[in-house]
């Protein structure tokens, strides 16, 4: 049965701060919100009287970190209450708000992890109704938070812990070909929470199978999402964007390529379990994929970025601490933005930054007048052959809706 407390009090929006509520359907009607690094309180845990805002950063939490601390653990895996509000919520707000970020930093008496990505997933929901407020928290039930509970310390590569190593040849052999298929990286979905077009909410992070569905009442965990597509294999598309793009018709993600240095832009249906590929961005600088933890889109086109923080094979297979985690910086290969056109999955732009002299170079693989159109909108230096192009992308193509 979930533990009872209190949560801190809950302080009502003046009126110059308006709270909308959610305009989806009834079927969906939730607010999701990826968790941000920034200091917070425990929410299970009562305030402390303090008699300045330094003491009560200073103040010894129990597990090293500090009252203000993001690296604050919630002092109980599951918890559910009625908020104190101060001041008067109105009446039409009704709807829920899911927040999802690391909230689990130790297990079993071990030691707490050193890096915000490594927390283990603590869904919170607020839900509105009637002018009061409820709220609740849970861990995700990842493979990655019960087999850490069970073992006494994390048995999967996360993000920047790595397990002990194993002694004989054979456990370091059948080591790395897990971490080549996927299967000894992390699924602990502590980036992201969203709701999908059909009503499903997911929970997710920088692996693929770290797509995690849960109920959004409950909060328990219902299970992964398996993805009912062809897209995977030895170091292929096992890692994803943390911040796909959804709308009420689709889901929009990038799938990095290691195995074929690129990005592959996919699609999926809003009740649909099938990856479609849009098309596929290839790398300009670099001998494995940047980063990929989010991107942009609009109406028309995907921005997929490349950057020189790049995705390292050999201290994945390693799986021992490094300077960069799972990367390496190659600052020399550059960063680039690819544009993609999200009707054809051709990408007809790319643009290079070099960070010395912030120069910009750029490379079309469509027509003459595409091209003319590309440097006009981005603002590049025309040629003779291009000075008297006056036609720009619509410019629907210059909003972007980004995340992360």
């Amino acid at each position: 049965m979930a533990a009872k407390a209190r949560l801190p009090t809950l302080c009502a929006a003046p009126s110059t701060c308006t709270l909308l509520p959610s305009l989806r359907s009834p079927q969906t009607n939730s607010m999701a919100a990826t968790a941000t690094a920034t200091a917070r309180r425990n929410p299970a845990r009562p305030a402390k009287a303090a008699t300045g805002p330094q003491e009560a950063a200073a103040a010894p939490a129990r597990d090293g970190g500090t009252e203000l601390s993001a690296w604050t653990s919630v002092r109980q895996e599951r918890w559910e209450g009625e908020l104190p509000v101060e001041g008067r919520l109105p009446d039409w707000l009704s709807g829920t708000y899911l927040r999802n970020g690391p909230g689990l930093w130790n297990v079993g008496g071990g030691g707490a992890f050193h890096h915000l990505f490594d927390g283990y997933a603590t869904l919170v929901r607020v839900s509105f109704r009637r002018g009061r407020a409820t709220g609740a928290h849970r861990q995700v039930e990842s493979d990655a938070y019960v087999s850490a509970v069970a073992s006494g310390g994390p048995v999967l590569r996360e993000f920047s812990q790595c397990p002990d190593k194993p002694g004989s040849l054979l456990g370091r052999m059948s080591n790395a070909v897990g971490i080549l298929s996927g299967a000894a990286l992390t699924d602990n979905p502590n980036s992201a929470v969203l709701p999908l077009g059909d009503g499903r909410v997911l929970c997710l992070t920088e692996t693929t199978k770290s797509s995690v569905l849960v109920e959004p009442e409950t909060l328990a965990t219902v299970g992964k999402l398996r993805y009912a597509d062809g897209l995977g294999g030895m170091m292929m598309m096992m890692i994803q964007s943390a911040h796909p793009i959804v709308t009420e018709s689709e889901l929009l993600t990038v799938l990095p390529d290691l195995a074929r240095p690129g990005h592959l832009v996919v699609r999926m249906a809003a009740g649909s379990d099938e990856r479609e590929v849009i098309g596929r961005v290839d790398c300009r600088g670099g001998p494995t994929p940047g980063w990929m933890h989010s991107f942009a889109v609009t109406e028309n086109y995907v921005v997929v970025p490349e950057m020189p923080l790049r995705y390292s094979a050999s201290s994945l297979i390693k799986c021992e601490p490094a300077p960069y985690y799972a990367f390496e910086w190659l600052p020399a290969s550059g960063s680039y933005m690819h544009v993609m056109c999200r009707s054809t999955g051709k990408t007809f732009l790319c643009l290079r930054w070099r960070a010395s002299r912030c120069r910009r170079s750029w490379r079309s693989t469509t027509s003459t007048r595409t091209r003319r159109e590309a440097r006009t909108t981005a603002g590049l230096p025309r040629s003779s052959s291009t000075a008297a192009s006056t036609t720009a992308i619509p410019p629907s193509s210059r909003r972007l809706s980004s995340t992360g």
